[in-house]
C-alpha cells in the first residue's frame, strides 16, 4: 500500500523544489503515490523571466539564501542560490501533457533539475522541447498541444480548486480532501508528518 499525496505546487517556488526533494528522499523508505497539481503563482512574470527582487517586494537575498539552503541541506539541495524567477505556464501545461502518457514524475524531475541545477529558463519553449525529448515524449504532439493552448483550462480549474479549499501557500500537501502540511517546513517535520498519517487508519492508502 502507498500513501496518496496530492501536491499543489509551482515550478517557480523554491519551497516546492524542496518539497520535491523531500518526497524523493522519503520515497526511498516509504511507499508514496504522488499527484502533482500545478498552480501558477506568478502569472505576470514575463516569458524571459524576472529577478526575485522584481517579483517579491522587499525580499532580503542573504536571509532568503540562508533559510532555503538550510532547509535543503538534509536532502542535498541549495535553492537559495537561484534568484531567477521563470514564467512557468508552459511548463505546467507541459506537465498535464506528460500526464496523458504517464510521464508526469519524469517531467517534474526534469523540469526541476533544468531550472534549479541547470540554471535554464523553463519559460522558454526551446528548453521545454529539450525536456520533452529527454523524458521520451513525442515532440510533434507536444508542439501541437502547446500551439493549440491545451491544458489552460486545467490550470484555471486548479485556480478555482485552490480558492475553494483556501490554499494560501505552495507547496500544499493533501491526502484525500484534508490539508496535511504546507509552506516552508523542514525535512524532519515533513517526515514526521508523513509517517504519522501513514500509520493512521483514518487516512486512505492506495494499492500498488
Amino acid at each position: 500500500m502507498s500513501l496518496p499525496l496530492r501536491i499543489i505546487f509551482d515550478f517557480s517556488c523554491p519551497y516546492c523544489y524542496l518539497a520535491w526533494g523531500f518526497v524523493r528522499k522519503l520515497g526511498q523508505t516509504t511507499k508514496l503515490s504522488t499527484e502533482w497539481i500545478p498552480w501558477e503563482i506568478h502569472p505576470d512574470v514575463p516569458l524571459v523571466g524576472a529577478h526575485i527582487q522584481d517579483v517579491v517586494e522587499g525580499v532580503n537575498l542573504s536571509e532568503r539564501r540562508e533559510k532555503l539552503n538550510t532547509l535543503g541541506s538534509p536532502v542535498g539541495l541549495a535553492p537559495g542560490e537561484k534568484v531567477f524567477v521563470p514564467n512557468t505556464r508552459l511548463a505546467l501545461r507541459g506537465l498535464e501533457f506528460a500526464k496523458e502518457f504517464r510521464r508526469e514524475n519524469e517531467w517534474v524531475d526534469a523540469v526541476f533539475n533544468a531550472s534549479y541545477i541547470g540554471g535554464k529558463n523553463i519559460g522558454d519553449i526551446i528548453i521545454l522541447e529539450e525536456i520533452v525529448q529527454r523524458v521520451g515524449l513525442d515532440l510533434g504532439q507536444f508542439r501541437k498541444a502547446m500551439n493549440e493552448g491545451r491544458f489552460g483550462d486545467v490550470l484555471l480549474k486548479n485556480d478555482q480548486e485552490c480558492a475553494a479549499k483556501q490554499v494560501e501557500w505552495v507547496p500544499t500537501f493533501f491526502i484525500g480532501g484534508e490539508k496535511i502540511i504546507e509552506g516552508a517546513f523542514t525535512y524532519a517535520a515533513f517526515e514526521e508528518k508523513m509517517l504519522s498519517v501513514s500509520t493512521n487508519p483514518a487516512y486512505p492508502t492506495h494499492s500498488l
